[in-house]
């Protein structure tokens, strides 16, 4: 498992210090971050796309990557994630779209979100902070999701289980 922290306002801390010396101490793989807002939605970038596929689908990412009508979703929805971000002020590298992707490529096949199992399973699921969010945040700064706006209208009716 690996932990990623650091100050909201960016840069290094004497508190974030002390942090990572106890997490190193316990054994945890930590980085103590100066962009945690970046890290944060480079990882945001990945869920909401990832949950939202997965679930909409009930398919797992090898599933999904491998057919050449689902793959390039992938990256429509991430790139959506990642220009809301960029409206919001957030700095994030010019591929960072592209990287959540690499990602999805290189997970295992069986792989499936969190709120795919959860959907499954008939139990709540995160949509309203993941494809919802992005949809809600695209709205407000004016930035165009389409492909999270279809996901989220798919999945609306499954969020309380």
């Amino acid at each position: 498992m690996r932990l990623v922290f650091g100050e909201l306002e960016g840069g290094q801390s004497a508190r974030g210090e002390a942090f990572l010396a106890l997490c190193q101490k316990a054994g945890f793989d930590a980085t103590h971050s100066d962009q945690i807002v970046t890290d944060l939605w480079l990882k945001f970038i990945l869920l909401a796309t990832n949950s939202a596929l997965t679930a909409a689908t009930r398919s797992p990412l090898g599933r999904l990557r491998d057919d050449p009508d689902i793959a390039p979703l992938f990256l429509a929805a991430a790139s959506e994630v990642a220009a809301v971000g960029r409206a919001r002020g957030v700095s994030l590298p010019d591929d960072a779209a592209q990287k959540a992707v690499g990602f999805t490529h290189a997970a295992p096949p069986a792989m499936m979100a969190s709120m795919a199992h959860d959907l499954i399973r008939g139990n709540r699921i995160e949509l309203p902070w993941l494809s919802g969010k992005v949809v809600a945040l695209g709205k407000t700064l004016g930035v165009p999701t389409p492909v999270h706006s279809v996901l989220y209208a798919v999945l609306k009716p499954f969020t309380n289980g």
